[in-house]
């Protein structure tokens, strides 16, 4: 055994035994994890970090290795803190909105025991999951009557996230006031941009002022504190109980077969491949870029079901494509379609396989 060969032995061996204390040292991790939890403690401990790093440093005999020791030791510390926030956060669901707003009430049908974690904007909600507080995220995609959630699109476009699942939701918009008011009294609506949109005619022929609200299950609350009868919401019928308002009207919204598609995602796709797969690429502004796109994914015997564009932001009057194909394929054919699609695209991103879930309200 030559010297390389000494040298590489004795790193094997030590790498053994990195491995059994870093499995131990994990494993106290999980405690602490729980004694914080049961106690309410933050996971970051700036003190007890630094009493760590001077204690172990100690232990280091020779200098030059300090400051390499000392990164190492860092790295530790960020993974313990990574798993204890995943533990804590398993099983958390983060939706955007407050109670009663559609995300929650489908947030609640498909995760009835799991905590949930209520946040201001999609957007957070995304960025929740990806920062470990929140194991999953419920977002909508698409409305079949007023089009793509922009905001979300962006987010997908933007955050290494993956859809695990979706679920068509069947939504019924209510237009809600307060007990003593009738649809006489109204003047002004509140609601979300969509909201609005989907009930275009039913408010043109009530000839009210219309404003933009966060989420419907906002706009009830506010039209609630208000305490004014000249001011409804459009939301969803269990936001008048739970707001303490009365049901104007039903089924206001253009489209009868009102759906809106929610996504749930998380920070790793699913392991199995789904009925669904879905892409977002970016091409060059040149002839035939996106034509190249739908090729290959002919060529491979893949469905695309689906194609939306959305301007990139930042860039003037460019624009990025969610691609949703449909049909069961198999790891490597995606594989092999993915690096084909490399070749012709300037970014290809591979959002997830999923399955959609057909849910009435």
């Amino acid at each position: 055994m030559n010297e390389l060969e000494a040298a590489r032995q004795i790193i094997n061996e030590a790498d053994e035994q990195i491995a059994a204390l870093y499995q131990k040292r994990m494993e106290a991790a999980r405690k602490v994890a729980a004694y914080k939890k049961d106690h309410n403690l933050p996971i970051f401990d700036p003190a007890r970090e630094k009493t760590v790093i001077e204690r172990n440093l100690k232990f280091i005999e020779h200098p030059e290795y300090e400051g390499y020791y000392e990164e190492f030791l860092h790295f530790l510390m960020d993974q313990s803190k990574s798993y204890q926030k995943s533990l804590l956060s398993a099983g958390t669901v983060a939706y955007a909105g407050i109670e009663g707003a559609f995300g929650h009430m489908v947030s609640e049908r498909l995760f009835p025991e799991n905590n949930k974690l209520p946040l201001p904007n999609f957007e957070e909600v995304i960025e929740a999951v990806l920062s470990k507080k929140a194991e999953y995220g419920v977002i909508p995609l698409e409305n079949n009557n007023s089009g793509l959630v922009g905001e979300v699109m962006d987010a997908l476009q933007k955050y290494p996230i993956y859809i695990v699942q979706a679920v068509d939701q069947t939504v019924d918009q209510c237009l809600l006031g307060l007990p003593e008011a009738t649809l006489k009294d109204i003047e002004w609506v509140y609601s979300k941009d969509q909201a609005l949109a989907q009930a275009k005619d039913f408010l043109d022929s009530l000839d009210v002022e219309t404003v933009c609200y966060p989420n419907t299950a906002m706009a009830a609350q506010f039209v609630a504190k208000e305490g004014d009868i000249h001011k409804a919401a459009i939301g969803a019928r269990e936001n008048a109980a739970l707001y303490g308002l009365k049901v104007l009207a039903r089924r206001i919204e253009a489209n009868e077969t009102n759906t809106t598609r929610f996504l749930v995602v998380a920070r790793e796709p699913n392991r199995t491949m789904e009925d669904y797969v879905a892409l977002i690429a970016t091409v060059s502004n040149k002839v035939g870029s996106l034509y190249k796109v739908i090729d290959i994914l002919a060529r491979y015997n893949i469905d695309m079901d689906c194609i939306q564009s959305r301007p990139l932001k930042g860039r003037k009057f460019e624009y990025f494509f969610y691609i949703q194909c449909a049909g069961h394929m198999e790891k490597e054919q995606l594989e092999l379609c993915m690096r084909d699609l490399q070749q012709v695209t300037t970014s290809i991103q591979f959002k997830g396989s999923y399955n959609i879930k057909k849910r009435k309200e």
